[in-house]
């Protein structure tokens, strides 16, 4: 694959992670993973994970279209990199930014996302891809705000 991969979620922070992954993969002239992921429901342990998944297909549906607006968000009228994938994966975010970091140049994730840990300086993802990322990782900070 190589390349960047940026991990979002939705999140302001994952905003400007993912603004700044397209700003370094326009400048390096590589192409650009976006992932989401997400956590399967509960669900699929009663039910069975086929069953489960076909009660999830609208909602992956609905949550590829919110990365599509997300991505046209960040790049609020600038080029998008020559070569973008866009995902919505299943699974446990860390680990599955770790996998795809095993062929990628570059992971970048925002300090913090969604996570209730809200007094937490950097996000759970982004300590686990610090510690355990087989690549260089950046951890892109929340801007400041306005006074």
């Amino acid at each position: 694959m190589g390349g960047i991969v940026v991990g979002v979620d939705r999140s302001v922070h994952a905003v400007d992670a993912l603004r700044f992954a397209i700003e370094e993969a326009n400048l390096r002239g590589v192409e650009l993973t976006v992932v989401e992921v997400w956590q399967e429901p509960y669900l699929s342990a009663d039910v069975g994970p086929e069953a489960a998944s076909s009660l999830d297909a609208p909602a992956r549906r609905r949550a590829e279209q919110l990365l599509r607006d997300q991505v046209g968000k960040a790049l609020d009228g600038e080029p998008a990199p020559e070569v973008m994938h866009l995902q919505v994966r299943a699974g446990n975010p860390s680990e599955e930014l770790i996998r795809l970091g095993r062929s990628a140049d570059l992971v970048v994730v925002g300090s913090r996302g969604h996570g209730g840990f809200r007094h937490l300086l950097t996000g759970s993802v982004a300590t686990q891809l610090v510690n355990h990322a087989p690549c260089p990782v950046v951890v892109v900070p929340a801007r400041a705000a306005a006074v």
